[in-house]
């Protein structure tokens, strides 16, 4: 039985509040001869201990139930002179330490001073300091140590603890440690707190990676990633989502442009931490408060508006943000565009006539409702204005207080609309303008602007469709032409709103100016008549669809008509009008060549047809180049020909023959004089001459020199002219095919002509005008030569005659 002989008294007050976490009793025969001791320790499940061990200085001495060593400092301090004992929690556990109890003996030259210390402070300081009092030899001493500070408490990493004895007498004393006891609590460690770093991401992310420092004690981690800084609105799947033991993870499905916010909780078998700092994940931004606050808006940076502002031109930005106290007006023409969403409260953001709201990211979302005021040029009482909402929610009847009445379009007739209906996205409806006089309309549409891909279904096969531009900024109508191209049967058609009949200034004849559709396909347009119409606000559709406008299509099946962003136009001043004269921008430098005809009266009376050749196009009927008429005019139609079909636009095929010839008809409800003119040309048209051929009086006529005059009766006349670019007249009347039965080649400044089947009796040459260059008779040959010709390299006929009478014509281009 061990005796204890004196009791140590160490300066810290001692509470036993713990339980033992690390003791040894320490039994056996010579215990110093394991360095360290661990025999029969008893440990807490939840750390691992080293036993007792001894510093490099020291010597074990053989003894029984102690662990005793010799060679302790004689005179001073010596830091390897030491037990140890070392102590490690288990990966999630924390340690809080209560006191340290031991027992011992010090033989008669054994070390007369003590010190108690850690690795906190790598051994610095002493803890407690142990003085050596006692009369008897061997000298028992005992002692308990207070680890009550707060150095001692939520030990989390490995901690040493070391027992110093110097002052020896003699090198030969010893000092043992008879048993030992470490008192405290072990319980679950809440792992570290994560720190995150500042993040942003580029205007057209969709998705990032997220990395941050590991959490002490960590071995999981969880992420809440939400839209808004109090994480009420997560983004879906990002609620507390368990990440496990990785450093980084991809956050994904995200809207373009947008702000997130994202946090990050650390956790292990037993605990969780605190939350980490949240971090605002967005592309860089710039706030407006009566200044910018990193410079100015461009595609890649958010916008942020504090104050008000007023937008005269066009402002780039990533995405834009609106306070709600603050005001945004965008003035007529001036353009806002976006990468990705609009976000801001009802009302705040105003267009006037004419501005347009751009945006490129399909998917972005917009919040808040804009006002979009669009206004028409003068309409008369009783007129119609086609419309489409570039808004959600926008109701017919709140359009203006200038329109009573409204209609759409249902399997091929009108369907009244009523006022409390909301105009759906896409959606052609028509408004009528009440008694009131001449005057425009203004039109104000309230709503979540529209964006992305709208689809609309067809009316079905061979039906008309009144769709329109859903959104607040023009769109390409080529663009939407070709990505319809398997659903639209023809043309596009805009409905233009002229005068009604009236008389003359001298009150002795009728004018006549009537309602009727402008046509637009791949090829061109055609507008409705001269002059200015009321109700639209230019006559001439060329390429612009604009914010607000609805049109007519034809369908060839069902399916959906489809817009999308990629249709937007961003050019400033394209959205101004329904019908803007200006060019348009091509997808390709796509070459025209195209004569416009009008069909006039000294009345009023008009009508215009195009032809036109370009690459694409065919004689037989094209969808998307050709449009037929809808003979919307109720005094004249004007029209080509094909396949028993009426166009108002038709193409045809290259290369350009000379020789082609296009059949004109026309239909009037008024007798008297007409004339046919050349509108406008363009390409190689240019430079041809272009005949107009009346069948009724056998006349060619020449329609660069002046107009065709002729005289008509009321009545349908789908074959009386024809367009043509040869003068008949010139180069004789009987030529029945073109090439057929001749191969001409043209090598060295000589045309051969050749005729496996027939003999030439004559060959001709023609300019495109009609003029004859070269005549040869009398050939009876099967093959010809033409040497020495002395004209410009141009374009040629060449007109052969065979000895069966008939002849055959090819055009060629000669070259010296």
């Amino acid at each position: 039985m061990k005796e204890l002989l004196k009791i140590l008294v160490f300066c810290y007050p001692v509470f036993s509040f713990g339980q033992s976490i690390f003791s040894n009793s320490i039994v056996g025969a010579n215990p110093n001869s394991v360095n360290p001791f661990v025999a029969d320790q008893v440990v807490n499940l939840n750390i691992s201990a080293s036993g007792i061990g001894r510093g490099s200085a020291l010597f074990g001495i053989d003894a029984n139930n102690r662990y005793d060593a010799k060679s302790w400092g004689l005179l001073s301090f010596d830091p390897n002179a030491y037990f140890e004992f070392v102590i490690t929690p288990n990966i999630d556990q924390k340690i809080d330490f209560e006191n340290f109890e031991f027992t011992g003996q010090i033989s008669l030259l054994g070390p007369t001073r003590f010190s108690f210390r850690s690795s906190v402070d790598n051994f610095a300081s002493d803890i407690t300091m142990v003085s050596n009092i006692g009369s008897a030899v061997p000298y028992m001493i005992s002692s308990t140590v207070s680890l009550a500070g707060m150095s001692f408490q939520n030990v989390t990493t490995p901690i040493k603890f070391r027992i110093y004895g110097f002052a020896a007498l003699a090198g030969t004393g010893s000092f043992s440690v008879n048993d030992f006891n470490f008192n405290g609590k072990v319980s679950c460690a809440q792992p570290q707190a994560v720190v995150l770093p500042a993040k942003s991401i580029s205007c057209t992310a969709t998705s990032f990676d997220l990395q941050w420092p590991a959490s002490l004690l960590a071995n999981n981690y969880f992420i809440d990633v939400a839209k808004e800084p109090d994480f009420l609105n997560f983004v879906p799947g990002y609620q507390n989502k368990e990440l496990g033991n990785v450093l980084v993870e991809t956050i994904s499905g995200l809207g373009a442009g947008s702000s997130y916010y994202v946090r990050l909780r650390a956790t292990n078998h037993c605990e969780v931490s605190a939350n980490s700092n949240t971090i605002e994940v967005s592309p860089p931004v710039t706030v407006y408060n009566n200044g910018w606050s990193n410079g100015l808006p461009d595609i890649n940076k958010n916008v942020q508006f504090s104050s008000d502002f007023n937008v005269n031109s066009l402002l780039e930005a990533c995405s834009c943000k609106i306070d709600d106290l603050a005001a945004v007006h965008v003035e007529s023409d001036a353009i806002v565009k976006l990468q990705n969403n609009l976000n801001f409260m009802d009302g705040n953001l105003t267009f006037e006539n004419g501005a347009s709201l751009i945006q490129i990211n399909d998917l972005a979302i917009n919040t808040g409702k804009i006002i979009y005021n669009r206004t028409t040029s003068a309409v008369n009482d009783f007129d119609y204005v086609y419309w489409s909402s570039p808004v959600v929610g926008q109701m017919m009847g709140q359009l203006s207080s200038s329109s009573d009445k409204y209609w759409s379009w249902l399997v091929d007739n009108w369907a009244p609309v009523s006022g409390s209906s909301e105009m759906l996205p896409a959606k052609g409806y028509i408004a009528r303008v009440p008694l009131g006089g001449l005057s425009p309309q203004n039109v104000v549409f309230k709503g979540i602007p529209h964006n992305g891909l709208v689809t609309i279904a067809s009316q079905g096969v061979n039906k008309s469709n009144l769709i329109g531009n859903p959104y607040p900024s023009a769109i390409d109508a080529d663009l939407f032409m070709i990505y319809n191209k398997g659903i639209i049967n023809g043309a596009l058609y805009f409905w233009a709103h002229k005068k009604k009949r009236e008389l003359n200034v001298l009150n002795n004849q009728y004018e006549y100016a009537a309602n009727d559709y402008a046509t637009y396909t791949l090829l061109g347009a055609t507008k409705p008549g001269e002059g200015m119409a009321s109700g639209s606000l230019s006559m001439v559709p060329l390429g612009k669809i604009a914010a607000g406008q609805s049109f007519f299509v034809d369908s060839k099946r069902s399916g959906n008509f489809t817009f999308n962003n990629s249709m937007r136009i961003t050019d400033s001043g394209m959205n101004s009008q329904f019908f803007k004269q200006q060019s348009t921008k091509k997808i390709t430098a796509i070459v025209r060549n195209r004569v416009w005809l009008n069909l006039t009266n000294d009345q009023g009376a008009f009508k215009q047809l195009l032809v036109g050749y370009m690459a694409g196009a065919t004689n037989d009927f094209d969808n998307l180049y050709d449009g037929t008429t809808l003979d919307g005019n109720v005094f004249i139609d004007f029209y080509s020909v094909c396949n028993a079909k009426n166009y108002t636009i038709q193409g045809r095929s290259l290369p350009f023959d000379a020789l082609d010839e296009v059949p004109l008809g026309y239909k009037t409800t008024i007798a008297g004089t007409f004339k046919i003119g050349i509108d406008t040309i363009d390409g190689f048209l240019t430079e041809q001459e272009i005949y107009l051929e009346d069948k009724m009086t056998n006349k060619i006529h020449n329609l660069k020199n002046e107009p065709y005059l002729f005289t008509t009766e009321i009545g349908v006349f789908s074959n009386r002219f024809v367009l043509r670019y040869t003068d008949n007249s010139k180069l004789g009347t009987d030529v029945q095919s073109k090439g057929k039965g001749i191969v001409i080649s043209v090598e060295n400044q000589q045309i051969k002509i050749n005729s496996a089947n027939k003999v030439l009796t004559s060959v001709k040459l023609y300019d495109l005008k009609g003029s004859l260059l070269y005549e040869k008779s009398n050939l009876d040959k099967n093959e010809f030569v033409i040497n020495h010709l002395i004209v410009s390299n141009q374009l040629m006929i060449v007109v052969a005659e065979f000895e069966d009478g008939k002849r055959a014509s090819e055009e060629i281009i000669f070259h010296k």
